[in-house]
């Protein structure tokens, strides 16, 4: 593990977030801190970790004959939970990092970190709200080959949350989030993106635990690094208003559903005739068949980013259905198959020239075996194609993993509250 990360100027936040922690602590002694500490060992197969098309010449794009490869994986993850003045004032701090090395593709050998930092406060009976930092570093996800060497992408966000509870039923949500994404190699830095948001609306709650909000959001998203070119093909920046509608509805103590359906208006700096609105929606049903068996259902549809020079927008469309599985107190099974739809808007229409659609099919699943309390095996694994149609030949990949995890914590249930325990 490359040691010299700690020492970037990206986590400066990090250790000054580690000072005022332990200040918090000193001061607050007598209050219970929480503490998880995973630690993750894996090794995995991936037969196309660049995504190369199946026409590809691999010798020509690789220099060897072979596309797939294996990885030996590391990673640390932790969580501190820390009351202040009550239980619903807190200090939440999560983080991993982990170190990925590659047997063959040795220049996509990289470093991982994702961080982020709360404060979770209440005023009384009326305020309640959230300031949160995070920061993360992944490898890139690699599209259709174009790309080879290592790419890291960089994002940090920053929110705030406040609502204003009038009544138990009745609340006033409000947030603020300024986000930036960077990108470390030139071919990709005029993806390099800065979003500015606000949200806010009305939320109504019932005895059952079930709510429903209607609220209004606003993002503006600029490109910094694009030059006259880019601009004249893929313009400076855009502007998106939404309005919608959000519940959560707990229809039996054994099915629960909840979305978001969004109208959304989208208007591009100075490409009007790009300009264009459309309908986002985000649904989940989730059914206890059994005290062992869940079922669930996510659909999809909402335009996103491809970073792709001929690509102005993505809109994308998709069904997964997946089911969990408690086969014994020490042994989980995961399955989900998905199908998803994507519609790409190219920058130039060319006359006659229709947007490509690629469809896009994945099967997998995962099993974790409880060895001990704290150590458990896992193994997860998916297949997935993708058909390009007139945009490209078809990519396939397959990825086989396993692993062996331990985690420490000194409150039960930490691990679910905090995301760290639900991965696979």
């Amino acid at each position: 593990m490359n040691a010299r990360i700690f020492q970037s100027p990206r986590l400066t936040f990090i250790r000054s977030y580690l000072i005022g922690s332990l200040l918090l602590l000193s001061i607050h002694a007598n209050a219970t801190t929480e503490l998880l500490l995973q630690l993750d060992s894996s090794w995995r197969y991936d037969s196309n970790p660049l995504r190369l098309t199946e026409n590809v010449d691999i010798r020509t794009a690789l220099g060897t004959d072979r596309k797939s490869d294996s990885v030996i994986a590391t990673d640390v993850r932790f969580a501190i939970v820390h009351p202040l003045d009550s239980p619903e004032t807190q200090l939440v701090f999560t983080g991993q990092l982990g170190n990925q090395g590659y047997r063959q593709l040795t220049q996509l050998d990289n470093t991982e970190y994702a961080y982020k930092g709360s404060l979770e406060w209440r005023s009384g009976d009326l305020w309640k709200g959230r300031l949160l930092r995070s920061q993360e570093q992944q490898l890139y996800d690699y599209l259709n080959g174009t790309l080879t060497i290592r790419e890291m992408v960089h994002r940090t966000t920053d929110t705030a949350e406040v609502a204003l509870r009038v009544t138990p039923d009745l609340e006033f949500p409000f947030s603020i989030q300024n986000q930036q994404k960077r990108y470390d190699t030139p071919t990709n830095r005029m993806f390099d993106s800065r979003r500015r948001s606000l949200d806010g609306g009305v939320q109504f709650r019932n005895e059952a635990g079930s709510n429903i909000s209607v609220g209004l959001r606003s993002a503006e998203v600029n490109f910094p690094e694009r030059t006259v070119a880019h601009i004249a093909s893929l313009d400076s920046g855009y502007g998106d208003n939404e309005i919608y509608l959000a519940s959560d509805w707990r229809y039996s103590v054994f099915t629960r559903l909840s979305g978001r359906i969004g109208s959304l208006q989208r208007t591009y700096a100075t490409l009007e005739s790009k300009n264009f609105s459309t309908l986002t929606t985000e649904l989940r049903v989730q059914h206890d068949y059994s005290p062992k068996t869940r079922l669930t259902i996510d659909f999809w549809s909402r335009p996103d980013e491809v970073a792709d020079s001929t690509i102005l927008y993505a809109m994308v469309s998709g069904l997964r259905v997946g089911t969990t599985w408690l086969a014994s107190d020490k042994t989980r099974v995961n399955l989900q198959a998905s199908k998803e739809l994507q519609r790409y808007q190219y920058v130039t229409t060319i006359p006659g020239q229709s947007n490509p659609e690629l469809h896009r099919l994945r099967i997998g699943g995962s099993g974790t075996y409880a060895v001990s309390r704290d150590i458990q095996m896992y193994i997860d694994g998916f297949r997935d194609r993708l058909d390009q149609g007139t945009f490209g030949a078809n990519i396939g990949q397959n990825m086989l993993r396993v692993g062996l995890e331990y985690t420490f914590e000194n409150v039960k249930g930490l691990a679910q509250r905090t995301a760290l325990g639900e991965r696979r």
